[in-house]
C-alpha cells in the first residue's frame, strides 16, 4: 500500500466511476482498478462492488475509504504546516452558510493577512450538509452551518453520529430584509398575510435532504409558502434583487449595516412568526486550531457579541 493507491480509492468512492475517477486523475483506468485489487488483497476486503451505474463502496470499503480519508487529511495537514513554517505562510479552509455577518467578518480576516507573502485561503458558501461533508470529508478544517432551531436534534445526533466536535456561534430569529423603498418596509408582519403579494428571495438549496443520513417529515422540512419565489444560489444576486425588485424579501441572519446602506436595505423583526435559527460551528475530533484560525474567530466572536451571542 501506498499514499497514492489510498488518493485513487478516495476519488472512485467520490465519483462512483473507476473510468471517471481516471479522466480527473489523468491516469490510465487500468492503474486504479489495479490499485483496488491490491488493497482489496492486502486487506482482505471488498472496497467497491459494481452496480449499474458505476461502482458503490460496501461497509467495509467506506469503512476503509473513511479511514483513508483520516490519513489523507493528516499528511496535508503535516505538509501545509511545515510549508508554513517555512515559506511563512497562510492556509485557511473554511465552510459556512451564506451569512452577510460572517463575510464582513471574513473581509477583516483577510485585512490582517495583507502582509503575508504565501496565502491559500479557501471560502466556501453552501448549506449546512454540504458543509458537514466537506468537513468529513477533509476538504475543509472547520465549518459552520445554519439550521432551524425546530431540527437541533436531528443535526446533533448526526454530528454526533458523525463524530463531529460542534460549539454554537449564534442563535437569533431571522430577520425579514427588503428595500427601504418597500411597500412593507413599514408593515408590521404578524403572518403570512401580510406578505401577500410579495415576491420572497430564497437559496435554491437551503432545504434538508431526503434519505441522506436521517430522513425527514414532509412537515420537518424547509419550505417557502409564497406563491412568488425567486431562487438564488448566492449571495451578490440576492441583494441586487431586494434593492430593484419591488416588494422583494428575504429572511436572513443580521446584516451589517454598511451592507444594509450599500444596496439601500432595510432589516425587520417579526417576531414570533419568524423562525428560530443557530449557527454552529463545527470541526473534526483530532483538529488542532491554527493561528490563523484563531484570528478568524476571535473575530467572529467579537461581531456575535454585537448580537448578544458570546462563544
Amino acid at each position: 500500500m501506498n499514499f497514492t493507491d489510498l488518493k485513487y480509492v478516495i476519488e472512485i468512492e467520490k465519483y462512483g466511476s473507476i473510468s471517471l475517477a481516471a479522466k480527473k486523475l489523468f491516469v490510465a483506468q487500468s492503474n486504479l482498478s489495479r490499485s483496488v485489487k491490491e488493497l482489496e488483497k492486502e486487506f482482505d476486503i471488498t472496497i467497491f462492488q459494481r452496480t449499474s451505474r458505476g461502482v458503490v463502496a460496501t461497509r467495509e470499503g467506506q469503512r476503509f475509504i473513511n479511514h483513508a480519508k483520516e490519513i489523507q487529511y493528516q499528511l496535508d495537514s503535516l505538509q501545509s504546516a511545515y510549508t508554513e513554517v517555512m515559506d511563512h505562510g497562510v492556509s485557511f479552509r473554511i465552510s459556512i452558510p451564506r451569512a452577510s455577518y460572517i463575510s464582513h467578518v471574513f473581509t477583516r480576516f483577510l485585512s490582517t493577512l495583507s502582509e503575508e507573502d504565501n496565502l491559500r485561503i479557501y471560502y466556501h458558501e453552501t448549506n449546512a450538509m454540504e458543509t458537514i461533508r466537506d468537513v468529513l470529508d477533509f476538504h475543509y478544517d472547520i465549518g459552520i452551518i445554519r439550521f432551524n432551531a425546530l431540527h437541533e436534534g436531528y443535526f446533533l445526533s448526526l454530528l454526533k453520529l458523525k463524530k463531529l466536535q460542534y460549539r454554537l456561534i449564534l442563535e437569533f430569529d431571522y430577520l425579514l430584509v427588503t428595500s427601504k423603498d418597500s411597500e412593507i418596509a413599514d408593515r408590521h408582519i404578524r403572518s403570512g398575510e401580510d406578505l401577500n403579494g410579495c415576491i420572497e428571495v430564497v437559496y435554491g438549496d437551503k432545504r434538508l435532504p431526503s434519505g441522506d443520513y436521517i430522513d425527514l417529515s414532509d412537515d420537518e422540512r424547509e419550505e417557502s409558502f409564497q406563491k412568488k419565489v425567486i431562487y438564488v444560489y448566492e449571495r451578490g444576486s440576492q441583494y441586487e434583487i431586494l434593492s430593484t425588485v419591488p416588494n422583494s424579501f428575504m429572511w436572513c441572519s443580521p446584516v451589517p449595516d454598511e451592507v444594509l446602506e450599500r444596496y439601500n436595505l432595510v432589516q425587520k423583526r417579526c417576531g414570533a412568526y419568524a423562525k428560530y435559527v443557530k449557527d454552529v460551528m463545527i470541526f473534526k475530533e483530532n483538529h488542532v486550531t491554527k493561528k490563523h484560525e484563531k484570528v478568524f474567530l476571535d473575530l467572529l466572536r467579537e461581531k456575535t457579541r454585537e448580537y448578544g451571542c458570546y462563544f
